[in-house]
């Protein structure tokens, strides 16, 4: 099959890949001029099946305008209904296949990305310590290995940790992990050409026209029709959907990053993070990415586009200064800002859009790349109507019918 995917984030390249390993002829269309420019760029890059299983209710900061009043009722009612429930089996399994697969690629292609494995959660205080057993339970539920710590055997697993910010006790989930988005596409996009992937860059897609061989309109150049669009567009992904019937009930949320060269002291060799710490009181975490740490948070729901405020980046140097004070150079640091779609349940889309030719594969925010590979691999395999062997049913945009 000829098949067309319209963005080259993380959700678009790994499809890509996967496609072209599978035999497609792949055309990549990208507004930008790279890969991995928009919110795969610098996130805190988590590949976390465990973390998905537990949900933390990451808090959002409301900056939005009054008439997303309906949209944040949506999303309340959303939590409430999900928040004793663990993600369903098959969401998880599809973050577990996409995480395994991702090892694959990596070690079979010999990819060099920064990576580190465990992720450690940090609470504060007792009572939101206490308060947290609903993450246990669903860990439990789902099976994903885990350690239940205190403060000392939190300090065991991450040496550098303050020991004068308060800490009630923690979480260790050994197999989750944590890696360079960015660095990863990039490498991964080598070997799609390799595969004989086409990347247009430059190439905006202003209209998809569906069909049994849909087209796609650009700004420049009139490219081939083909026998499927896949859109992994990102934010980009509402004004191509909605002149053909998809009005999707969407909320910009905009993520923030904070990337900061590490202090290397011989005589303090634990000085910053080991690999990640998730403070759970904040919501902020702290990944180690090679001689760098990456600082990541302060969700916002509405707002702008513009750069990072004082008030969301404050958060990200508190939590970095409460943990590894003096950890971070000053100089070199870099500051991030991305809008990442949204949808009330906070689940992404994943499939067959109900138009036809025409498949989606968008917002998936923070488990970006936990299913990233996973939904490739799925999407890859119900064009030629593949059974994908796990129930992604909830995942399916006729969900929202």
């Amino acid at each position: 099959m000829r098949v067309a995917v319209i963005g080259a984030g993380l959700a678009g390249v790994t499809s890509a890949y996967e496609l072209a390993l599978q035999g497609h002829e792949v055309h990549v269309f990208e507004r930008d001029t790279s890969v991995a420019t928009g919110a795969s760029f610098a996130p805190p890059g988590l590949i976390a099946p465990g973390l998905m299983a537990a949900r933390p209710a990451w808090p959002l900061s409301w900056r939005g305008a009054p008439r997303q009043l309906g949209w944040r009722w949506a999303h309340w009612r959303a939590r409430r209904a999900s928040a004793s429930q663990p993600v369903a089996a098959g969401v998880h399994a599809l973050a577990l296949r996409g995480q395994a697969l991702t090892a694959v690629w990596r070690r079979e292609l010999q990819l060099e990305v920064e990576r580190e494995a465990g992720i450690l959660l940090l609470w504060r205080h007792a009572k939101d310590h206490k308060a947290a057993a609903p993450l246990l339970a669903r860990l439990q539920e789902r099976q994903v290995p885990h350690r239940a710590l205190d403060p000392d055997g939190c300090r065991e697993v991450e040496p550098g940790l303050n020991p004068d910010t308060p800490l009630a006790g923690g979480l260790h989930l050994p197999q989750d992990e944590a890696a360079n988005a960015r660095q990863f596409s990039q490498a991964l996009k080598q070997e799609a050409q390799r595969l004989g992937v086409q990347w247009h860059f430059n190439a905006e897609v202003l209209r998809i026209e569906p069909g049994t061989q849909p087209a796609l309109h650009l700004a420049t150049g009139q490219p081939p029709r083909v026998d499927a669009v896949i859109v992994c567009a990102g934010k980009g992904a509402a004004s191509l959907l909605s002149p053909i019937g998809l009005r999707l009930p969407w909320a910009t949320v905009h993520a923030h990053s904070l990337t900061a060269p590490l202090r290397l002291l011989e005589a303090h060799p634990d000085l910053g993070p080991r690999a990640t710490v998730v403070d759970m009181s904040l919501s902020v975490t702290l990944t180690r990415l090679g001689q760098r740490v990456r600082v990541g948070g302060a969700h916002e729901l509405g707002g702008s586009g513009n750069q990072p405020d004082g008030k969301s980046m404050g958060a990200l140097h508190q939590a970095s200064h409460d943990w590894f004070p003096g950890a971070l150079l000053a100089s070199g640091q870099q500051r991030w800002k991305a809008a990442r779609p949204m949808l009330p349940d906070e689940l992404p889309l994943i499939g067959d859009s109900g138009l036809p030719g025409v498949w989606l594969n968008i917002g998936h925010g923070e488990w970006g790349w936990a299913l990233a590979a996973g939904a490739a691999q799925l999407l890859a395999g119900r064009l030629v109507k593949r059974d994908p062997e796990i129930d992604v049913s909830m995942l399916e945009p006729a969900r929202l019918k």
